[in-house]
């Protein structure tokens, strides 16, 4: 398995992934899709063969990504901004189905955690499903690199997600 850039090579396919991944990440059309990762701080996919398996697309509390969460009017991330600084916000992170429990999603978040120390980040942020139904694999996955709850948001009788915060080293 290597660690590849997402660009115009592959992002029809991670893009398919993310899709294939919904509910459990949010949907997107492809050129919203873009348009996360072309705005994002960290984004990187993981391949097997050169197939990509998974990606991971990241944004760093800074105000260029404010202006730019603002702009598309990124609930989550305005959220985790008014209760925590010096952060960087895993927005989504997917697996193609058939490499699951394949300790693949580790691989990311290493790749993330270590990308963060290297940067000096404080805390990692990401948010987690509990409607339309709890994601409870996510909450087990984001338990085992040591993210706790920091609050809950409802925004509608149908959406509502558990934010989470990881103290980095």
């Amino acid at each position: 398995m290597k660690i590849i850039p997402i660009n115009t090579d592959n992002l029809v396919r991670c893009h398919q992934i993310n899709e294939d991944n919904t509910p459990e990440v949010g949907t997107t059309t492809l050129e919203e899709f873009q348009s996360l990762m072309e705005n994002s701080d960290y984004a990187f996919s993981i391949a097997e063969e050169d197939k990509v398996i998974g990606f991971v697309i990241c944004f760093q509390d800074s105000n260029s990504t404010k202006s730019y969460m603002d702009t598309i009017m990124h609930k989550n991330f305005k959220q985790i901004s008014k209760r925590v600084s010096d952060f960087l916000y895993i927005d989504r992170i997917a697996v193609d189905e058939n490499y699951r429990n394949q300790a693949i999603g580790t691989k990311l978040y290493s790749e993330v955690i270590d990308f963060a120390n290297t940067k000096k980040i404080k805390h990692l942020t990401a948010e987690i499903n509990l409607l339309p139904s709890k994601n409870t694999p996510s909450f087990n996955f984001h338990k085992k690199f040591n993210f706790s709850e920091l609050d809950t948001v409802k925004y509608s009788e149908d959406y509502e997600v558990s934010l989470q915060v990881r103290m980095n080293s």
